[in-house]
């Protein structure tokens, strides 16, 4: 979610699984990203198991992670989470318009023009 994209997609599902296991980690210089949220990643997708973060002592290990070190665990259920400000990017045109020009049997027609945004 930091990234927008998964580190080891491939062009196909054979792809993927073998950039899983031969391609190395890396994390793209464009994208501005903490080091304590790069050293969660890395520590959750280690290649071997037995090493990977919260291997050996469970989700108490990932919740002492320098990542999480603002999150009162105990009060999370109870916690406002905080607001995402994703800026919206539009195609050139309004958002709205046309619209109120699509017929309503159209429905697959208006949920493909919504998922362009």
């Amino acid at each position: 979610m930091l990234y927008g994209r998964t580190p080891f997609r491939g062009k196909n599902r054979r792809r993927t699984f073998s950039n899983i296991l031969h391609k190395d980690l890396t994390f793209p210089s464009s994208i501005p990203v903490s080091l304590a949220a790069r050293q969660l990643i890395h520590g959750l997708l280690h290649r071997d198991p037995a090493n990977r973060l919260g291997s050996s002592s469970g989700a108490n290990e990932i919740k002492q992670h320098p990542f999480f070190c603002d999150i009162n665990w105990p009060l999370i259920r109870c916690m406002t989470p905080p607001q995402l400000h994703v800026p919206l990017k539009l195609t050139g045109e309004e958002p709205d318009s046309n619209l109120k020009d699509v017929p309503w049997d159209a429905e697959e027609m208006l949920i493909q023009r919504l998922e362009k945004f």
